[in-house]
């Protein structure tokens, strides 16, 4: 086919849908919220699934946890002896890093923010491979706590030094230098020593701020305290399987290796054993995940039956269209007839319904894409966190070519409908009776009606998808918490240790608060908790109790 036949297909095509401009509007609408809906689902696909995370050799990164399954804790903190003795007895990795999240009240100027935070060791950004864009990372050490020369001296305090993210220097700090600058975090002055690359995050936390985390890589006693999260880089050659074999063997022989006969790591006991206080720590294991695969959890199955439930959608659209071509071609029986009597062979035909059909898609495709990138970015507006990676959910060029697949593959699909309707004697005996009556035949019913059942079928799937989904959700929001829900209000207070450094001043400022509370009108009683059930924070560290021996049999 050469360039003139196809502009003059074009021509003709245009042509031919401006004189039917009710069906073109139609068509372009119904392509435009299928291709759209796919486009809008796939470009969460590829940004949270497919997409490697943005970190030099990603597949390298590991998430490191433990187990207590004796407790019910499928994956639980690493205490700092944990953390250090694993980092000397690992053969695996070439470096892991530590870190703990939070939020911190961040001054900037005049203005106050409350802002995520990650406080890290100098280790957890090497084993990251990022670098800063401007400034520097912790150097090695300068996270660590430093024991004082005299051992009745206190700890030394950290360096009152703190990292920027990309994006909190350009809002906060309209992206001045500030490097050497000095901010308020939470009620402490600290200097501003580096600015991190944009979209730089740790296990999708979206942090705002790196501090110290003021580890001492010495102190080898308290291991009942569990509350760092750990991040490992295999070593070029090493696989995960190799790496998880590695883990299995230090698990059986940690308390050889290290000397330590309590709180060390151990296999899980038979499943008949019974809980005793000998096997209370047993199953306490370390294990590892790769990092991307720890980030997406189980949202992947469910954005992959979204992804399914939408080409369900344009399935129907496809159908639809395919309807309305066939009935749109019962009217242009005369001008096929013409066509043909003048020389139009069934291969020119077939170009020219191609050519409309791809033309409506493209089109369609074009506000589909719109569509789908307004859609992304109101879902990242009205729901930051229901999704992991919604920072990097983006419409790029592997979007954008799945948006033109999509239209050219649909174009095709419905364009051709039509062929199956229109036969060479049929043309000819149209145009003979002047194209008033031309029959229909027998095969061009059972084609629309097979169109029709698809299309209540695919319907009928997704409205009872939809239904079981409604459902799952009012279940949910029906559950009995325990205490009536409906007058609370509640809210969170941060309270700076640089303000408040003893527990006593906090605790008279919040007894302060309650009783202001408990003095409003229509306030029938207030109270401060340190987390709203049932999700409140767990308290991982051990409390001995003075002069108690736990019996065998328990409580531990």
């Amino acid at each position: 086919m050469t360039f003139d036949n196809l502009r003059q297909d074009l021509r003709l095509a245009i042509r031919s849908l401006l004189r039917a401009p009710a069906f073109t509007a139609v068509t372009i609408l119904t392509l435009a919220l299928g291709i759209g809906a796919n486009t809008a689902i796939f470009s969460i696909v590829n940004g949270v699934i497919l997409r490697p995370l943005s970190y030099p050799k990603p597949e390298q990164l590991m998430y490191l946890t433990t187990q207590f399954p004796a407790f019910g804790f499928d994956q639980f903190w690493v205490s700092p002896p944990e953390y250090f003795e694993f980092r000397e007895l690992n053969q695996s990795f070439a470096s892991v890093g530590a870190y703990t999240t939070g939020e911190v009240n961040l001054t900037a100027g005049d203005r106050p923010m409350r802002v995520r935070s990650a406080s890290v060791d100098d280790r957890l950004l090497t084993t990251l491979g990022v670098q800063p864009i401007a400034g520097r990372l912790f150097s090695a050490g300068e996270t660590d706590l430093v024991p004082p020369p005299n051992p009745t001296s206190p700890v030394l305090p950290l360096p009152p030094i703190c990292l920027l993210s990309y994006e909190l220097w350009q809002t906060a700090f309209g992206g001045r230098s500030v490097i050497g600058e000095m901010v308020e975090i939470n009620g402490l002055r600290r200097e501003v020593i580096g600015i991190m690359p944009p979209g730089t995050d740790v296990m999708d936390n979206r942090t705002e701020i790196w501090m110290p985390i003021g580890l001492n890589p010495g102190n080898r006693l308290n291991r009942g305290s569990h509350f760092l999260y750990l991040v490992g880089r295999l070593k070029d050659g090493a696989t995960t399987e190799s790496a998880q074999s590695e883990l299995r063997t230090l698990i059986q022989t940690w308390s050889e290796r290290t000397g330590v006969k309590n709180h060390v790591f151990a296999p899980p006991p038979p499943p008949d054993a019974p809980k005793t206080a000998a096997n209370a720590g047993a199953g306490h294991v370390l294990q590892m995940h790769p990092v991307q695969q720890q980030i997406i959890g189980g949202a992947s199955r469910a954005i992959w039956v979204l992804q399914a439930a939408v080409g369900f959608v344009l399935l129907i659209a496809c159908a639809n269209l395919a309807n309305l071509l066939l009935a749109r071609a019962e009217t242009r029986h005369r001008e096929f007839a013409v066509r043909t009597a003048l020389g139009a062979g069934r291969g020119r035909l077939v170009r020219q319904f191609m050519t409309e059909g791809v033309l409506l898609s493209i089109v369609g495709g074009a506000l589909g894409l719109l569509l789908a990138r307004a859609g992304v970015q109101a879902l990242i507006r009205v729901y930051p966190n229901s999704l992991p990676r919604t920072a990097e959910l983006t419409v790029d060029p592997i979007v954008l070519l799945f948006t033109l697949g999509v239209s050219m593959l649909t174009g095709v699909v419905f364009g051709l409908a039509p062929l199956m309707h229109t036969r060479i004697k049929g043309l000819a005996l149209a145009l003979k009776e002047g194209g008033a009556k031309g029959a229909t035949g027998a095969a061009r019913h059972h084609i629309r009606r097979g169109l029709v059942m698809a299309e209540v079928a695919l319907a009928v799937m997704l409205v009872i998808g939809a239904g079981l989904l409604i459902r799952t959700v009012y279940n949910l929001s029906m559950v009995d918490a325990g205490f009536d829900r409906s007058r609370l209000v509640t809210f969170q207070m941060s309270v700076p240790a640089a303000n408040y450094p003893q527990p006593a001043a906090r605790a008279q400022l919040f007894q302060r608060l309650l009783d202001k509370l408990r003095g409003v009108a229509g306030v029938q009683g207030a109270s401060a908790m340190s987390g709203l059930p049932p999700n409140r924070p767990l308290n991982a560290n051990d409390t001995d109790i003075g002069n108690y021996t736990a019996p065998p049999e328990g409580p531990f």
